[in-house]
Order: structure tokens, then sequence, then C-alpha cells
């Protein structure tokens, strides 16, 4: 037998055998179980998922899609809530195997991801207070296209801190606030403790979280929101 008939056979029987195992895969099927998982794990508002298959069925039965669509108006969990999110994947290829026998979303590969969502002030002064910190009271502020922290550093007796700076993304998925500015009373803070309070403070946000796993590009500070973009 050539190696071509041989390969053809290959395929076949792999088709076969996954049509006996969960039934013939379907992008119906693939939205709801997303759907599900997402709503097992996440906290969401106004959910929207479509699955676009490409013309041929082949691909449909090994994961492999033209587009993946999720958006919803909110999406929270672990204490990130991201409203207004959108995440669309191109080409993307799911592994059917995981999806169909146990239920998880796990991306193998896509071609492209675009991203937006929103982070409000609210929303985030709401995970700082989830963060283990030396920081009492942390919250956050948003002036002048900078954010400001501001708390009580428990160190010795209280102080009153103040951390001026922007917003880094690092590997295209984790969010570290970078200090340009911190004072404890107005007295610029060494860089031994700033250095201690940034490590507790960082990773800000973690879209490694986020369905999809989106990969972030870009994010603006407006005036009671953060912008996201990938």
């Amino acid at each position: 037998m050539r190696l071509q008939s041989i390969l053809v056979l290959v395929v076949i029987l792999t088709a076969f055998v996954a049509t006996v195992v969960y039934g013939a895969v379907s992008a119906e099927g693939v939205r709801n179980r997303i759907s599900a998982k997402i709503k097992e794990r996440y906290k969401v508002k106004n959910l929207v998922i479509k699955v676009i298959p490409f013309q041929s069925d082949y691909w449909t039965q090994r994961g492999r899609f033209k587009s993946i669509v999720v958006s919803a108006d909110r999406i929270e969990r672990k204490g990130i809530a991201i409203c207004n999110a959108y995440t669309k994947a191109f080409d993307v290829t799911l592994d059917i195997a995981r999806l169909y026998e146990r239920g998880e979303v796990e991306t193998k590969s896509r071609k492209k991801t675009i991203f937006s969502g929103r982070i409000y002030k609210d929303d985030l002064n709401k995970l700082l207070a989830l963060k283990e910190t030396p920081i009492k009271n942390l919250a956050v502020d948003f002036e002048d296209g900078k954010m400001v922290f501001t708390g009580t550093y428990r160190f010795g007796f209280g102080h009153h801190l103040r951390m001026v700076g922007k917003l880094n993304v690092e590997n295209h998925s984790k969010v570290h606030f970078v200090a340009t500015a911190a004072s404890v009373n107005g007295i610029p803070l060494p860089a031994g403790p700033l250095r201690t309070v940034l490590n507790r403070l960082n990773p800000l946000i973690d879209f490694q979280t986020i369905p999809l796993k989106p990969r972030i590009d870009n994010i603006q500070i407006k005036d009671n929101y953060i912008l996201i973009k990938g």
C-alpha cells in the first residue's frame, strides 16, 4: 500500500474513532461547550459566542475553526472584572478531545487574536482589596493619564504612601504597575521598600485567566477606566 493511501486511511480511521467516542463535532456543539465552561468558571453578563467553521467539515472534526468570537458586557473571575469584553481568534484550533471528553477549553494554536475591554476604577479597587501587600487601605485613582496609588504603609507606625506611575505589559499577558515616583509622608521611598511593595502588587492583572488567552498590546488610562487592546 502506498504511503499516501496509508495516510488517507489513518485520517479516516481517526475521524471514525472520534465520532464513536463523542459523536460528530459541530460548530454549535463547540459553542455550547465553550459557553458552559465560561459560565462555570466566570461571572458573565450577556455572554455571546460565535464559532465560525471552515467550509470543509474536515477541519471541524479536528477542532480547527475559521474564527471564534467571545463577547460579554461583563466578565469576572478572581477579582478581575472586564466590561465590554470582546475577543476574536482567527484560524484557531482547539484541543477537541479535551473539550468533548472533559469539557476543558484549551487553545492549541491560533493565527491571530484581537481583544478589547475596559476595567473600571471601582472594579480595580475591588481587585486591590484582595491583594496581600504591605499597604493598608490600598486604593488607586487616575490623574492626567497616570495611575496614583495611595494607602498606609505598614512599617512601624502608619504612614501615608503615594505612588505615581504607568502600566506596562509583559509577555503580552501580564500587566505591571511601574512607579515613576513614590513617597511616604512626602519623603521619597527608598528603592528596597518600594521593590517589596511592587513585587507584592504585581502583576496587577494576568490576562492568562481570560477566555482564549488574548494577546495584550496596548493599555490606555482614561478618566475612570483602563482601556485594553490586543
